[in-house]
């Protein structure tokens, strides 16, 4: 019997959980497609204000359909919420005569990111052809047809072994440095996404309403970042293996304490924003020092 209402009680939770997020929209923008030819999906979501919402990128797999590009339009909010859209552009080169789509949208939680799906959604195929039509009588023409010239294929390969040549040449040549440019710029530009994102964490400190969450995020997001950065799971350290990291910071530790205290405490204090600096230039020094490696290795 105790198994049983066990099982109960699982089940209503599960239920009541998953019942509790909004279902994302999703809509064909036209009814029919051609092979071959852009088709446009608009994806919309409404949730609470507070909730970090992601749509997928190109690197989500939209078969039967192939990703070109997508249009973001910004954040609506009014008193039944938060809505946020955005409109992909697609292509498709199958053939059967309609073809489905079902697109989720991420929301961010303490732990991981939940994946909530829209309606799945079809579209018909636009056949040029008639299938119907079972034979196809050809007719006859005599008429003389001006052919165009016909490609020089020894100069074509010729010219295409002496640009292989030629960039074997250069990558020879140039190649540790171009692979050590190409590696500080990626390094650069995933330093200044961070800055950019923790900058208007550390601003949101201070507000009284979202003060709490600005700062919770951005302990993730300086835990992300240092994760990728160092190789190490930072997202599943204590704070005291995250100061282990770092022993030569000795403000390290009275810094993520005090975020803490904020997260968990649910009150942000004057001393917060400088906690936050502290995270900040520490990755700053951390970039910096992956950076001098680089330039060793390739020096």
């Amino acid at each position: 019997m105790r198994s049983w209402v066990g099982t109960i009680v699982l089940f209503l939770t599960f239920f009541s959980l998953h019942s509790a997020l909004a279902q994302p929209k999703g809509k064909f923008l036209s009814t029919e497609f051609k092979v071959g030819s852009p088709v446009k999906y608009a994806l919309s979501y409404r949730h609470n204000p507070g909730d970090e919402v992601f749509f997928p990128d190109s690197t989500h797999d939209f078969t039967p359909f192939r990703f070109l590009k997508r249009d973001y339009f910004p954040t609506r909010t009014n008193a039944a919420g938060s809505v946020d859209s955005v409109v992909y552009t697609l292509v498709s080169f199958e053939i059967d005569s309609v073809q489905p789509l079902k697109l989720p949208v991420y929301l961010l939680r303490k732990q991981d990111c939940t994946a909530v799906y829209a309606p799945m959604q079809m579209i018909r195929l636009r056949r040029l052809v008639d299938p119907r039509v079972k034979s196809v009588i050809l007719k006859s023409s005599t008429n003389l047809v001006v052919l165009d010239t016909q490609v020089n294929y020894p100069l074509f390969f010729i010219i295409l072994l002496m640009a292989a040549v030629l960039g074997g040449l250069i990558y020879w040549l140039f190649g540790d440095a171009i692979q050590r440019r190409w590696r500080q710029f990626q390094l650069w530009r995933r330093h200044l996404e961070f800055r950019g994102s923790f900058q208007r964490y550390l601003r949101g400190a201070a507000d009284p309403k979202q003060g709490v969450m600005n700062v919770e995020r951005a302990v993730f997001l300086w835990k992300r970042y240092l994760e990728r950065l160092e190789g190490k799971p930072f997202t599943t350290f204590t704070t005291k293996e995250a100061v282990s990291q770092f022993p030569q910071n000795p403000q390290l530790e009275q810094a993520l304490r005090e975020t803490d205290a904020v997260v968990y405490g649910g009150v942000a204090s004057p001393q917060t924003q400088e906690s936050l600096r502290i995270l900040r230039d520490l990755a700053g020094r951390t970039y910096l020092r992956h950076r001098q490696i680089i330039l060793a290795k390739n020096s």
